[in-house]
């Protein structure tokens, strides 16, 4: 009989904030060993401090993922700090919030990269130590934003779909061979990520409509062990039946954008592109002035 190993060692990117706090203590929780990654070393020592105040073992690793290497630098971390890794939760995504036509070519480039590249270079590099194990956990946080064609999201959307597209593939090739790979299709989060961040800076007022539609971070982190545990190729995480919605909207493309309109996001969303149009050409400008 096969005995399936207990996971213990995990890699959380995009820990220092937003939903990665909450992903990383349900993961220590469940007893898994981690390595935590982000940009800030700052923040990542403090969610460290904390997680090891409470008896769990936290390692971290100060990697900017728009970097071309920034995969095997992980990878390198992970092998000097857990030796092996069983699950990598791909969490770190960036989303400018503006419009699509003012976007340089390297400001494209570096969602892309943060957000689709090293996600699937970081499981590449992973999967061999997986396959010879024979357990591996690989769970790519997604996004509705392509399906209900999410206001002024174009290349974040491409990018989130692209994960949902590796994850289904993945899952079917390596399931066998005792590696798993799940795209976790989130609506909006309330509380945390970067629609809260922008809310928080902006003083942005949201509707009703709009804060139902609203997953807590709790039941995200709560969906990634259910992807450990469950291994299935997609999780909807949203309030009311997600997965019906998705199924709906794939059906309907126009549904998504109807919603947006009925539920006031598209006209919050052109706002908040304009904010930050406005910033982005003031931090040009004093460039330009130095």
């Amino acid at each position: 009989m096969t005995v399936t190993p207990t996971p213990r060692t995990a890699i959380v990117t995009g820990a220092s904030r937003g939903i990665g706090p909450y992903i990383a203590r349900a993961l220590a929780e469940r007893g898994f060993d981690l390595l935590l990654v982000a940009r800030s070393a700052e923040q990542l020592a403090l969610l460290a401090a904390e997680l090891r105040s409470a008896g769990h073992r936290a390692e971290i690793a100060a990697v900017d993922l728009a970097r071309p290497d920034a995969a095997q630098r992980i990878v390198s971390a992970a092998t000097a700090t857990l030796r092996t890794v069983d699950a990598v939760v791909n969490n770190a995504a960036v989303e400018p919030q503006r419009h699509f036509h003012t976007l340089d070519i390297d400001e494209i480039d570096t969602i892309v990269q943060v957000n689709l590249l090293t996600p699937l270079t970081l499981s590449r590099l992973l999967l061999p130590g997986m396959l010879e194990r024979g357990y591996g956990r690989i769970v790519n946080i997604s996004s509705l934003a392509g399906h209900t064609s999410f206001p002024f999201t174009e290349t974040y959307a491409a990018t989130k779909d692209g994960l949902t597209a590796f994850s289904r593939v993945l899952h079917s090739d390596y399931r066998a061979r005792g590696v798993t790979a799940t795209s976790l299709i989130l609506g909006p989060v309330g509380g945390a990520g970067i629609g809260q961040r922008t809310m928080d800076e902006l003083g942005v007022k949201i509707g009703r409509a709009q804060r139902a539609s609203m997953v807590q971070p709790e039941r995200v982190a709560r969906a990634v062990l259910t992807a450990i545990d469950k291994q299935k190729a997609e999780l909807v995480v949203m309030p009311g039946p997600g997965r019906l919605v998705k199924a709906l909207m794939d059906l309907f493309p126009g549904l998504g954008p109807f919603m947006n309109r009925v539920s006031g996001a598209e006209r919050t969303m052109s706002a908040v592109a304009d904010v930050r149009e406005r910033q982005h050409a003031a931090v040009q400008r004093e460039a330009g002035a130095a």
